[in-house]
């Protein structure tokens, strides 16, 4: 299994782990592969990895498509989102099943403290098994626990 770090403002990772938002919007092309493991970091001032999701499909269109096909499942105003893609051509739609919320959160003074070179990724970063990070995941028997179904 692919296993991929993103970095989410803790307001839209609270909607994933409610069930109110299935899609994270990318202003450049994501390489995912449906499968892959998304852990999501909760970006400060959460600063935590708090959640993991399955990447369903990704999609890569025009700000205008994707809005049009996927705004109700974006979950935020068109303003924002016209805010936000300010001007891309191009735009990344990852659409996200089976969120579920880490146990327990591992915040960034952990990560550190475990992995001193840790840095959130500022876009997306692919995991490697062989990685300290991935390494740590399984040292501290982090659970998953699943919320709301998707919709």
């Amino acid at each position: 299994m692919i296993n991929a770090l993103i970095s989410i403002k803790p307001k839209y990772v609270r909607m994933f782990l409610r069930g109110e938002k299935s899609i994270e919007i990318r202003k450049r092309a994501v390489n995912l592969d449906p499968g892959t493991r998304l852990w999501i970091y909760s970006t400060l001032p959460k600063g935590c990895l708090e959640a993991v999701a399955n990447v369903q499909s990704v999609k890569i269109d025009s700000p205008g498509v994707i809005w049009k096909h996927y705004y109700k499942k974006i979950n935020i105003s068109r303003d924002a989102f016209l805010s936000y893609v300010n001007g891309s051509q191009k735009v990344s739609a990852i659409l996200l099943e089976d969120v579920r919320k880490v146990v327990p959160s591992l915040t960034l003074g952990d990560l550190r403290f475990e992995i001193r070179s840790f840095h959130p990724p500022q876009f997306l970063k692919r995991i490697e098994t062989a990685s300290p990070f991935f390494k740590l995941l399984r040292t501290k028997r982090v659970k998953l626990i699943y919320l709301a179904p998707l919709v």
